[in-house]
């Protein structure tokens, strides 16, 4: 996704992408009525009706899987950035067991690395960038709980836990990061316009009574594609453009902790 396109709103990314889609089918339609009038379908039997309906249809299924895809993708992301945000509280909480010097430390680095996340590294998800600072964070926090060497039966138990919570986080912290990027690779994305291009020039070679009515059916059809491809870009990436997952979550955390810190 271009950096233009992920400025803008969905608003205006959709009425974009109607504009283009719906004036590109039109072009189309008046080029190969006017030029090549000697390709137009002339069929009103069943073979024709047949042939109609199957090249939406099979463009139709594409579009359907991949958008599906897409949008599981896009949610599947969402519920683990909630559940690695959730397992951080945990983290902030679980550090209230350990001994007071510890426990102070930890709680520190956790609500610094938390900041880190959402001032710092959140904005260059969608641009593929590794922020060092923020991973940094995370390291001194690993390496508290590396160095800890609890003395009583209470503390391996706690201790146990912390660890399990902290390998928890970094699996869901690695989730994240991997996915910042594009769900739909570049040759699927080819094969989508070409099979959109190809449904346009398609539905152009049809002959009827009424060029009208014809000029109608083709914008209709350029609006469809106009709104799959307007849904596609707006979750192909989950951390880039107009329906990119927030930070929110870990400002929930920040608040959690906040609340907490009062009582």
């Amino acid at each position: 996704m271009t950096p233009f396109i992920a400025s803008l709103s969905e608003i205006s990314l959709l009425m974009l992408l109607l504009v283009v889609s719906v004036a590109l089918s039109l072009i189309c339609f008046f080029l190969i009525q006017k030029y090549c009038t000697w390709l137009n379908l002339r069929d009103g039997g069943i073979f024709g009706t047949i042939f109609a309906n199957t090249m939406p249809t099979l463009v139709g299924f594409i579009f359907a899987f991949v958008t599906v895809a897409a949008w599981q993708n896009h949610n599947a992301v969402s519920d683990s950035v909630s559940k690695e945000a959730h397992t951080l509280f945990d983290l902030y909480q679980i550090l209230g067991a350990y001994p007071s010097e510890t426990k102070k430390v930890g709680q520190e680095e956790v609500i610094s690395y938390t900041k880190a996340v959402i001032n710092q590294e959140w904005p260059t998800l969608g641009e593929k960038e590794f922020d060092v600072d923020t991973f940094k964070k995370l390291d001194r926090i690993n390496s508290l709980f590396l160095n800890h060497k609890p003395t009583t039966l209470d503390g391996f138990a706690v201790h146990n836990e912390g660890l399990r919570l902290f390998s928890t986080y970094r699996d869901l912290r690695r989730n994240r990061i991997e996915n910042a990027n594009s769900y739909i690779e570049k040759p699927m994305w080819g094969a989508l316009v070409l099979s959109a291009l190809f449904l346009i020039l398609f539905s152009a070679f049809f002959k009827t009574r009424n060029i009208r009515i014809h000029a109608v059916m083709m914008a209709l059809v350029g609006g469809s594609l106009g709104v799959m491809f307007f849904l596609l870009a707006l979750l192909d990436n989950p951390f880039w453009g107009p329906s990119a997952i927030q930070s929110t979550p870990f400002q929930k955390t920040l608040e959690s902790i906040a609340i907490i810190q009062k009582q």
